[in-house]
């Protein structure tokens, strides 16, 4: 999938020049009430301000075999498979996408990118909430 260069694509984006500010080895936020301040913050507005644990979970290399790793990266970035782990623990997948259209619409995303994106989900694996994180997330992190 091609990204345009549209106002939903700009929802993907994260501030550049606030990432390259944290320098190469940034102090991780241990602070419970910071660390939810910043995953909001990426969440929404996709703005990094300071560097979490999760954020050490990406594999770039490994993100890079998928032809859809410029989108899935970006959604790793801006928190969307660490809110989605986080609404799904202690319930039971209901085996439907309601939990992932509802993050995406907060993260401000249209019907149509919403669309588009599912797609991705699904032609990676993911035809429900849980298996996006079992089969998509799982493309971009560990070894």
């Amino acid at each position: 999938m091609q990204l345009s260069n549209d106002q939903e694509t700009d929802n993907l984006d994260i501030d550049i020049e606030n990432s390259e500010n944290l320098g190469s080895k940034p102090q991780v936020l241990s602070d419970k009430k910071l660390i939810k301040e910043e995953v909001k913050r990426r969440l929404i507005s996709g703005i990094q301000t300071a560097a979490l644990e999760y954020d050490s979970l990406f594999n770039e290399e490994k993100a890079t075999l998928n032809k859809d790793y410029v989108l899935l990266s970006l959604l790793f970035r801006r928190m969307f498979f660490y809110k989605l782990n986080e609404k799904l623990s202690g319930l039971s997948c209901d085996h439907t996408l309601r939990l992932t259209k509802q993050i995406l619409t907060q993260m401000q995303f249209k019907r149509g990118k919403i669309n588009e994106i599912i797609d991705v989900f699904k032609k990676n694996g993911g035809q429900c909430d849980c298996e996006i994180l079992y089969n998509v997330e799982s493309q971009l992190i560990g070894k």
